[in-house]
Order: structure tokens, then sequence, then C-alpha cells
């Protein structure tokens, strides 16, 4: 029987080894395994820090684990500007001043950034940094003082870091600043000897044959904790035989489809997609309409219950495609969250609906093919997916090679970006998913 992932980090921490890296697939309970670790460091009285990107993961940490230790406390570390939510737990007690941290054993949780600007008065005995592929190796070098050892957890497939500066001359440096620090850390020679390399293997989020999509955006195996047809979408009145009709049918027996919209001669619109913007409020209507069920528990006995718009979720890479989407849902569905895919990292939601990356490219650039956003947009869902794009991307990936103008020595993320965005659409089309 396999260690759980929670003992071998406990087993780390208990170690000598300079850094744990855990690697960890979408929705396979990253931050639940994180504090699951600590009990064995609680009893005996450790100093711990918890760090986050942004202060809503630190929140949602500091809450976790308040449920989890209830008869301990985690000192929520934050600056002065904080808006404390009212309903923390009593055991989540705030400070925005460092004197007021406890020189002994205690654990405190606070953003990489916060922690990063500031000199405590004394170091911690371990740092456990969680969506830890979300920070720079630049920002892991300011915490160093922090403590002299590390675990880091995260999703390699979500997102890079956003880097605001110009990074070109640093490219084929080997330790690239910009780049996410588990991946230099895992890059590092010499500090292989020192490092513990883990991987969580099972993803409790996502329908099976979603998973067997998903891993391709990944560089080790993992397997759906869901069993085939487990978690679907069905619809229980008849639909017209239209496209969107024909892809909602589809997803009582598969998880996730395509569906495409013509696209004129001249070509996609160069402005903000209007049309596509309201065939995805047309879509949303149509599931409401036909009396959806869905099911996206894990127990076999439980049944199946009907859709509501709160179960759906729009994601597209713009905030112009996502202001159009949410006007045009306004009048029928404006409960509906509609946002970005970094804004969606670290969310669920039951059915998603995605505005494919490539809809409407014509000449795709790095950010275009940058595979991350694909990865997030297609990780959401617990029960179905349902991509919608103009109907030229097939055509556009066949037809227009990436340049390779990257570095000599550095990642070819366009290269492989369109490969992975090619694997993704063909997985699609061979199984009659694209409509």
């Amino acid at each position: 029987m396999t260690t759980p992932i929670h003992t071998r980090i406990a087993d780390f921490i208990a170690g000598e080894k300079f850094v744990c890296v855990v690697k960890a697939p979408p929705g396979s309970g990253k931050s639940k395994n994180l504090l699951e670790s600590l009990e064995t460091s609680l009893e005996r009285r450790a100093r711990i820090a918890i760090a986050a990107q942004t202060n809503n993961q630190v929140t949602d940490l500091c809450r976790r684990f308040a449920s989890r230790y209830p008869e301990h406390t985690i000192f929520r570390f934050s600056s002065k500007m904080f808006s404390v939510p009212d309903d923390l737990p009593p055991n989540v007690v705030v400070v925005t001043d460092k004197a007021n941290i406890p020189d002994g054993g205690c654990v405190i949780a606070s953003t990489c950034m916060k922690l990063g600007l500031t000199t405590l008065r004394s170091s911690f005995d371990i740092l456990l940094i969680d969506e830890a592929w979300q920070m720079t190796w630049a920002t892991f070098l300011s915490l160093r003082s922090t403590a002299p050892r590390y675990v880091l957890i995260g999703d390699p497939g979500q997102i890079p870091p956003t880097v605001t500066v110009d990074c070109d001359r640093w490219e084929t440096s080997g330790t690239e600043p910009h780049y996410p620090a588990p991946e230099i850390i895992l890059g590092i020679d010499g500090l292989k000897v020192h490092t513990t390399e883990l991987e969580l293997e099972s993803c409790f989020r996502l329908p099976h044959d979603s998973v067997e999509i998903v891993k391709m955006f990944y560089d080790f195996e993992f397997s759906a904790d869901a069993k085939p047809r487990e978690r679907y979408l069905r619809a229980t009145k008849p639909g017209t035989g239209d496209s969107k009709d024909q892809g909602i049918d589809l997803l009582s027996e598969h998880s996730s489809v395509i569906l495409t919209y013509p696209t004129e001669d001249t070509g996609a619109p160069i402005e903000t997609d209007q049309e596509l913007a309201l065939f995805v409020a047309g879509l949303v209507s149509r599931l409401l309409e036909r009396g959806c069920l869905i099911s996206t528990n894990a127990d076999e006995f439980a049944a199946p219950r009907g859709l509501i718009s709160e179960d759906i979720g729009v994601v597209s890479t713009h905030n112009q495609m996502n202001t159009a989407i949410s006007t045009a849902l306004a009048s029928s569905a404006n409960n509906i969250r509609v946002t970005t895919p970094e804004r969606w990292q670290g969310l669920q939601c039951p059915v998603m609906i995605a505005v494919h990356p490539l809809s409407g490219v014509s000449n795709p650039a790095s950010f275009d093919l940058e595979t991350g956003r694909l990865c997030v947009m297609a990780s959401r869902h617990q029960a179905a997916c349902i991509f919608v794009t103009r109907d030229h991307v097939g055509e556009t990936l066949s037809s227009r090679l990436p340049v390779g103008d990257h570095a000599l020595g550095a990642i070819d993320i366009s290269g492989r970006g369109h490969a992975q965005h090619t694997s993704f659409w063909r997985h699609h089309e061979v199984r009659g998913l694209i409509i």
C-alpha cells in the first residue's frame, strides 16, 4: 500500500534534507495534504510558517487550519491595510506587527511577498509554500531568511507567474529569476542531493475521461479518483438538434466537448467577439432549459441533482470577452462567475464553459500558445466542460507553425504549446467530440 503523501511530507519535515518539492495535478487536495503533514510538528511545538501567493489563498489556508486543528492557534500575519473578514474562526489571530509573533512554538500564515519583505525577529523551523508554481525564483530567494528548510507544493500545469519586466537577459542563465521556483530547484544539480521530490497521484475533482485529457499537460503520472461515467451532465428534456443540443447530449457519455461557431470568409472579428459571447449566453440558457441533471459525487448510491445557474462557470482569456459574456448573461443568469483562467486557478465548478484561447486568433503568439491557460480551463469542472470557439482553430494549428524565436538553450514555450494544443484538439476530433 502506498504511503499517504502527507505522511511522506511529514517524514521530510522530520528529516534533514533542505527542500521538498511536491508536484500535484489539479483537484488533488494540495492544501489538505499540506496541513495534514503538520500534525507531528504541532505536537512537538515547532515554529511553522505557511505561505501562499495571494491574500485569499492565505485566508483559505487559515480557515482550513482552524478547522483541522481547532485546539491550535494560527497567526495570520498581514499588512495594516488587510481587511479582516468578519467570519474568521476564533483560533485565527490577525497580527500586523512582527513584534506580536510569538518567539516559541507557533504557526503563522502570510503571503510570500509579505514574508519576503519582513525581517523577522527569529527564523522558523520550516516554511511550507502552497501554490508554489505561481511563485518566481526571485520571490523564493527573498524568503531564504524565513526558515532553513522548505516544502513547496503546487500544480506545474498552471499558468506561470506574472512578470511585468523584460526578462530576456536571463532566458538562458539556468536560474532564471522569473521562472517558477520549483522548476529552478529541480534543475539545479547541486541541490538534487538535498531535495526530496514527491508527486500526488490522484485527481479527486475531474471526471475519469477528463483526467486522461489533462494528463497531456504534465510530465508525471496520476489517475482519476472518479470511475468511468460516474460523473456526467444529462439532459431530461429533448433538444432541437442544433449544435448546442448536440454538444449537451454528448455530455451524458463524455465529460468534455468542443462547440464551433462559423467563421466568416473575412475572418473572425478583430474586436471583441460579440457573436460568440451571445452564443455562450445561449448555451447557458439551453443548459438550464433542458432540465439537466449533474453527478459530481463519488458515492455510487448518490442520486444526481438538477443543474442550477450557480453550478455553471465561464472562463475566457480576455477581460473584454468576459465583460461581453457577462452583459449577454445579465438578463437571465447574472449570478454566474465569468472571469479569466488566472482568477479561476484553485477554484472549481460543476459545469464549465470555456472560450478556447485560440478562438479568433489567426497568428498565435506565445501568449496564446502557453498552455497553462488551456490546462486551467480544462481542469475546473467536476461534471462537464464545454469549449466554445470559432471553427478555424483546427486549421490554424495545422497551417500556422510557431516561429522558433526563443533564445538558444531556453525552453521553446511556443513549440511545446503548439504541440499540446494540437494534441488537445485531436483528442476531441478523433472521438467525434467537436460539433
